[in-house]
């Protein structure tokens, strides 16, 4: 019995939310954009702030020494380019918006017969529903199986899934390339994401991001072969920005698992003098000096 009242009340409850409005011109008027608007123009004036508000956290970084200058520069020309394409499609939604604004002519009016439809549609509805239920309760069960198949796929997967397919699509920028190969590393795709690394720089000429993450991947490998193949990514990462300090501490290592002591700790040296300002650097190196001393016979300072 409690499902019927339930029922009942619910299609009162609809008839009256729907209708008032109907029969009410005062009523008929825009009803704004909401909390999610589809707005082109607002959509992209949103993307357009936000992509400022990346260039200032850049600027700021850079300030208090959280990125190093190079990086600063790639990161802030890639957000800048973004921000150019959003401003070029913010000011075509608007032009476009103009234009349906000027072409469209609203006449407000009240809908009474087509409440009265709706009314009559809710009650048929009302009624077949009694009627199936033969005024049983309704109780949903949910079985475990339909649980664990709505739950199997974490948030993070359905976001790499639809990242990928933009980025298959073509048109995607470096960034969401670089978030992508990323992702994959993360899901365990290594050779996924090595293909991606490759490609964005074979696309991408220069860009010392993706070569530093193919080294980071080679030098973590349990593999001697791809452990050779880190030194070359990171020496071509240091061909274009020579006082990298990532690069030159990847470096070192490489070396001294290669038992080149004294390469690596003309490195290091180097690397002591380039990040001078970076108390963390400087202990790091001057602890890994001090190992690689004791075993030479005759320690060399600089």
């Amino acid at each position: 019995m409690s499902a019927l009242i339930s029922i009942l009340a619910l299609g009162g409850l609809s008839l009256f939310i729907m209708l008032v409005p109907l029969w009410q011109r005062r009523s008929d008027r825009s009803l704004g954009t909401g909390i999610e608007t589809n707005d082109l123009s607002v959509q992209w004036e949103s993307e357009k702030d936000r992509l400022v508000k990346e260039q200032n956290d850049l600027d700021v970084a850079l300030a208090e020494g959280k990125i190093s200058e190079a990086t600063h520069k790639v990161e802030r020309e890639q957000v800048m380019e973004d921000a150019k394409r959003a401003l070029n499609k913010l000011r075509q939604a608007r032009s476009m918006s103009e234009k349906l604004a000027t072409s469209a002519h609203h006449k407000p009016r009240a809908y009474p017969s087509y409440g009265i439809g709706f009314a009559v549609s809710i009650l048929v509805a009302t009624a077949a529903l009694i009627i199936h239920l033969n005024g049983q309760d309704v109780i949903r069960k949910v079985s475990p199986q339909e649980v664990a198949a709505n739950t199997t796929m974490p948030e993070i997967q359905k976001m790499v899934a639809t990242l990928e397919k933009r980025v298959a699509e073509g048109g995607s920028t470096r960034r969401e390339q670089m978030m992508l190969a990323r992702s994959f590393l993360v899901l365990g795709r290594r050779a996924d994401s090595i293909a991606l690394y490759k490609k964005i720089t074979t696309e991408n000429k220069g860009y010392v991001g993706a070569l530093m993450a193919l080294g980071e991947i080679h030098f973590n490998s349990k593999e001697k072969q791809e452990q050779s193949e880190a030194l070359t990514y990171f020496n071509q990462a240091l061909d274009i920005e020579p006082d990298k300090p990532e690069a030159l501490w990847y470096k070192s290592l490489a070396l001294i698992r290669d038992r080149k002591i004294d390469e690596s700790r003309k490195i290091l040296v180097r690397l002591r003098d380039v990040a001078k300002d970076n108390k963390k650097a400087q202990d790091a190196v001057k602890q890994l000096l001090a190992e690689l001393d004791k075993n030479r016979a005759q320690p060399q300072e600089k």
